[in-house]
């Protein structure tokens, strides 16, 4: 019984010998990420700045700017009869606009809406509800700014400023 798991053994180590192990290196298609200065438009939410700045690096010397305007609209979906709100949708939209400096022109604009609802618990203050919350408003705004990450890209045209 032990030579055919011995057999078993040396087989699967001289199978594995030309095996070679390669950590690949990440080809970040971003091409805004740390070539950008940021410009944030409209009411600029604490949150949405703060993912804004940790997504693509400000960079004040880079090659493009990138101009947001973001804009909050919330809607009460179920009321109580005493007026207390059950259910909330949450509507964030960012328009996303960017410049190359170097030839002074606009070469892409989108505007990107992210939506959400949400249940609170209690009516009134409370601590779970509120962390509930900005969980959900962060996931939100991180998925808002990774779409448009994905659809920006490779610029190629240019629309000279006015």
């Amino acid at each position: 019984m032990i030579k055919p798991l011995i057999l078993l053994s040396i087989l699967i180590l001289t199978s594995c010998e030309k095996i070679d192990l390669l950590l690949l290196d990440n080809n970040d298609q971003n091409k805004l990420r740390g070539n950008t200065s940021i410009v944030l438009k409209g009411d600029p939410v604490e949150l949405f700045a703060e993912e804004v700045y940790s997504f693509f690096e400000d960079n004040q010397t880079g090659d493009y700017i990138l101009i947001t305007t973001i804009s909050e609209k919330t809607e009460n979906r179920l009321v109580k009869t005493n007026q207390v709100a059950e259910k909330i949708n949450y509507e964030i939209t960012v328009n996303y606009e960017v410049f190359y400096k170097s030839m002074s022109c606009n070469i892409f604009n989108k505007k990107i809406v992210s939506t959400f609802s949400f249940v609170p618990k209690s009516f009134g203050y409370n601590f779970g509800t509120d962390r509930s919350l900005e969980k959900l408003y962060r996931s939100s705004v991180i998925k808002n700014i990774e779409n448009f990450a994905v659809v920006f890209p490779n610029p190629t045209n240019c629309i000279k400023w006015k």
